[in-house]
């Protein structure tokens, strides 16, 4: 772009320009620092088809045009849309502006019309990062890298270790589907406006599935999971128990025979036990005519 290209402006004097603001009920915070967008795109496979999860005001999607085949860039915000489609008007080809919510676009049916390499990246909102997080995870084996912008604190709680405060069902739900690594910490200072939390990029990679592994019954794996950390200060064996609705003397036995079976502490807590001994034990229990309808319904992560 030449220098005198009005689209050099800073998030600010664009929305300015065009009257309008960030909505806090977006979440929006939009990336200022192109060092910081060109580093994210440096990260991703090259010649990528990437979805990129808000485009705000297009800082990211510039970037990502320096290295990516081509980009589809949602967006939630009508007026940004607008700004977006001027913006990269003369990109058509290699630009496709998508006008509407990321929780309910169809990332299976895009990505499956995509040539690989297939990567997502975004800033994903404070308010929505867990159900967006959790879309992204079950589209794992149409994509081939993922870097996502989130909260350092939730980074933390998906890179986390085992027997670590920051350990949980999140990190174990992420693990289920990927590996998970921090790239780098992003200051406050790279966004208009400058929002109250520091943030982590974070780069997912899809599990290799092991050919000819048994499958494993994910539905009851994760909401075995979630019931593990229900009440994280109990026992395995109890925290299980507590989210088994109707729980009798033979259940009981049931989960205590499949803890055996999983060679597993009944009086271990959840929060010492990697994906593996999870899975071990989800098998156990499966074995011993459970499904993923015993435990309360809740959220996974």
């Amino acid at each position: 772009m030449p220098d005198d290209d009005p689209w050099r402006a800073s998030p600010k004097q664009l929305l300015a320009a065009r009257n309008l603001r960030a909505r806090k009920r977006f979440g929006q915070n939009f990336l200022t620092d192109p060092k910081l967008a060109a580093r994210i795109a440096g990260a991703l496979p090259a010649g990528a088809h990437v979805i990129e999860i808000g485009g705000g005001t297009g800082a990211l999607t510039v970037a990502l045009l320096e290295t990516a085949a081509r980009v589809i860039v949602l967006e939630i915000d009508r007026d940004l849309t607008a700004l977006l489609r001027e913006r990269f008007a003369a990109r058509a080809d290699r630009v496709e502006i998508v006008s509407g919510d990321a929780l309910q676009f169809g990332f299976a049916r895009a990505l499956q019309a995509m040539p690989r390499p297939r990567a997502i990246v975004g800033n994903l909102p404070y308010n929505v990062t867990t159900p967006l997080l959790e879309r992204i995870l079950e589209s794992a084996p149409l994509w081939d890298s993922a870097l996502l912008m989130v909260q350092r604190e939730y980074a933390r709680r998906l890179s986390a270790s085992p027997a670590t405060p920051d350990y949980g069902s999140l990190t174990l739900f992420a693990a289920h589907y990927c590996d998970v690594r921090r790239l780098f910490d992003v200051g406050a200072s790279g966004f208009y406006p400058a929002p109250n939390v520091a943030s982590t990029v974070v780069r997912l990679a899809p599990r290799a599935r092991t050919p000819g592994a048994r499958p494993v019954d994910e539905q009851l794996l994760l909401r075995l999971i979630r019931a593990a950390f229900a009440h994280r200060r109990k026992t395995l064996v109890n925290s299980l128990l507590d989210e088994i609705p109707g729980e009798s003397a033979g259940t009981r036995k049931t989960v205590e025979a499949a803890l055996a079976q999983a060679h597993l502490d009944p009086m271990i807590r959840a929060e010492r036990l990697a994906l593996p001994e999870f899975t071990r034990l989800s098998e156990a229990l499966a074995a011993g005519g459970f499904s993923s309808s015993v435990f309360r319904r809740g959220a996974t992560a």
